[in-house]
């Protein structure tokens, strides 16, 4: 088997943790931590306003690391980061503590150890395959949203919250912090072999690497960077609010685990097809394919209809989901080249946060102001008509 492979296992087990708590668990706390701080929605969003604030510093400067610092230790330094910082979480006194320890740990953990380093180091194995690569430790963060929900609110049923997070906490240093670090090699020239190259590019030399100025001032740069901006934005409103918004309909805290295990098991399918689509047909078109989803999926919710409509419009959510990750990585990896893909992911992130930080905040104020959810998903679905618009002039031809 060819060695990428056990680099994308090492992928898929450091999205599954990280991903898997900090998108799809987040809201599962914030009935709970609302409760015993006595505090509104609009507060709680704040931790992950604050994640986003923070990913403005701390995603450039990971993208440089990724392509100058061998990854293999990066992320496990990430992982390892992200399972003491949830045992000191665990310990918040007040909300300010509980928004701040939240927002130090997910941005680091997030920029070391998910999208911006696993794409990287993924395309520099894979070439022929690398949506498909992608896709699969993509299917990762599906897998969290499967399993991890139900871990927490298995534990925040039983025992509360703080010990929810403790036991998370124990199971990253003991499970993910060794698998990343077995698994996860930077390049395939640190064990001796070569990366996978499609027969064109057999014989070629190595391509350079482009400068911080030459990034951003391509249009493709801007073109991606705004409509992944607004679609994740959308998204992530979308997945730190299921459990309020389920909770608001009357429904018990297994009910949002479901629908968010339901958004995660259509993810993971969505993955594996969208990531297959990108190499077969072009991942621009297969992103586009996840912004009709989403937009179909937010005014399905918008309507608050029954609970099995919800599962579908779960469905339609994940399966949307499937397409943004392996899309986005395939379509650097061809604007910007392997050797650039890590500063560029780095220098993006500024700008998917920027889109993405009123979300949370935005949410949590038209609800605490109208006391309904349908103004909010509606936002949310006009969102991403433009996303889908700065598509169109899009080039996907390495600059």
């Amino acid at each position: 088997m060819f060695y990428g492979w056990r680099v994308v296992s090492g992928a898929f087990v450091s999205h599954l943790f990280i991903v898997g708590f900090v998108t799809y668990s987040f809201s599962l706390l914030v009935p709970a931590v609302r409760e015993e701080f006595g505090v509104g929605l609009e507060a709680v969003m704040y931790a992950m306003t604050g994640m986003t604030v923070l990913n403005l510093f701390v995603s450039p400067v990971a993208g440089i690391l990724i392509d100058r610092v061998p990854v293999r230790w990066l992320m496990t330094s990430g992982a390892a980061f992200f399972g003491i910082g949830l045992w000191v979480l665990s310990m918040a006194t007040s909300i300010t503590a509980f928004v701040v320890v939240f927002a130090i740990i997910a941005s680091i953990a997030t920029s070391l150890a998910t999208t911006t380093a696993t794409s990287a180091v993924i395309s520099r194995w894979f070439t022929i395959r690398r949506g498909k690569a992608l896709g699969v430790a993509a299917v990762g963060t599906s897998c969290g949203g499967i399993l991890v929900p139900k871990f927490v609110a298995t534990s925040i049923s039983n025992d509360g919250w703080r010990v929810a997070l403790e036991n998370m906490s124990l199971a990253v240093m003991f499970v993910l912090v060794p698998l990343v670090a077995l698994l996860i090699r930077g390049k395939p020239s640190d064990v001796g072999l070569t990366a996978e190259l499609a027969p064109r590019e057999e014989g070629m030399t190595a391509e350079a690497g482009l400068t911080t100025r030459q990034i951003v001032s391509s249009r493709g740069f801007w073109f991606l960077g705004l409509s992944l901006g607004l679609l994740f934005s959308a998204y992530s409103g979308l997945m730190s609010n299921i459990g309020p918004f389920m909770s608001d309909l009357g429904y018990p805290k297994s009910s949002a685990a479901t629908l968010l295990m339901s958004i995660a098991i259509a993810g993971l399918v969505g993955k594996v097809i969208f990531g297959m689509a990108a190499d077969r047909l072009t991942p621009k078109v297969a992103l586009a394919a996840a912004q009709l989803l989403a937009l179909s999926g937010f005014i399905v919710l918008a309507l608050q209809p029954s609970y099995p409509v919800l599962i579908v419009a779960a469905v339609m959510q994940g399966l949307a989901s499937g397409g943004m990750l392996p899309s986005w990585g395939a379509m650097m990896a061809l604007i910007f080249g392997v050797q650039s893909y890590g500063r560029a992911m780095g220098l993006m992130g500024p700008v998917l946060t920027l889109c993405i930080m009123p979300s949370y905040g935005l949410a949590g104020r038209i609800f605490d102001s109208t006391g309904s959810f349908t103004i909010v998903f509606l936002v949310f679905a006009s969102m991403l008509v433009p996303s889908a618009l700065l598509l169109v002039p899009l080039k996907l031809q390495r600059i």
